[in-house]
């Protein structure tokens, strides 16, 4: 009778201890992971920029900063779905305020995309900082 309880108590932690082993290696998905740290590089005519980009969760979603030699400001309507991913910001320029819509997608540690603003699109890139 002991015996047959031992084997019950001693399969049932093996089991235990298996399911938890499994659930204890899975890591979150990095590869459309937006959330951390990007140095972007983007090449305009006035010549190559390096702003960093900087995503967290939220409870409502997503909330971000974008930070160049312009100065720091706030990323909006942040999205993303699968690999893809979007935001926008508004720039104030003396010639007046426009929209900048980043689109884009990633994989693992690089991102892609474009830049949409009132004169075209521009392409950028970037590697994941942190």
């Amino acid at each position: 009778m002991i015996t047959t309880i031992s084997k019950s108590v001693f399969a049932g932690s093996m089991l235990l201890v298996s399911i938890l082993s499994v659930a204890g290696t899975h890591a979150p998905d990095t590869k459309s992971d937006l959330v951390g740290t990007w140095t972007l590089t983007i090449e305009t005519p006035m010549g190559i920029s390096n702003p960093i980009l900087t995503i967290q969760k939220s409870v409502d979603g997503y909330v971000g900063t974008y930070e160049s030699r312009r100065g720091k400001r706030s990323v909006e309507d942040i999205a993303v779905k699968g690999e893809a991913f979007s935001f926008r910001m508004l720039i104030s320029m003396p010639m007046g305020d426009f929209e900048m819509v980043y689109e884009g997608s990633i994989d693992g540690g690089s991102m892609s995309g474009t830049i949409g603003n009132p004169m075209g699109e521009i392409a950028f890139v970037g590697r994941r900082s942190k």
